[in-house]
């Protein structure tokens, strides 16, 4: 499931890949760089030539739940 969280005003996207791994995307934003890249370090990996994280499926629910302590879901299923 798609979902968008919001942290200090900058969304925070995941998506599903077909492996079952997320992938999480933000705009370029240093101070949101410092919350997210703690949040997946060591639970995948950077994904360079996309900009974003790629989180292993071990990790989503956690990487998941510390986006959302971090900040609010605001939607989900986005197409």
């Amino acid at each position: 499931m798609h979902q968008v969280y919001l942290i200090h005003g900058v969304p925070v996207y995941t998506r599903p890949l077909p492996s079952g791994d997320m992938a999480v995307w933000h705009p370029y934003n240093e101070g949101i760089r410092g919350i997210v890249e703690p949040i997946c370090r060591g639970c995948g990996y950077w994904q360079a030539e996309f900009k974003n994280w790629v989180i292993k499926q071990a990790h989503v629910t956690r990487v998941r739940n510390e986006l959302a302590a971090h900040g609010h879901l605001v939607r989900t299923d986005l197409p």
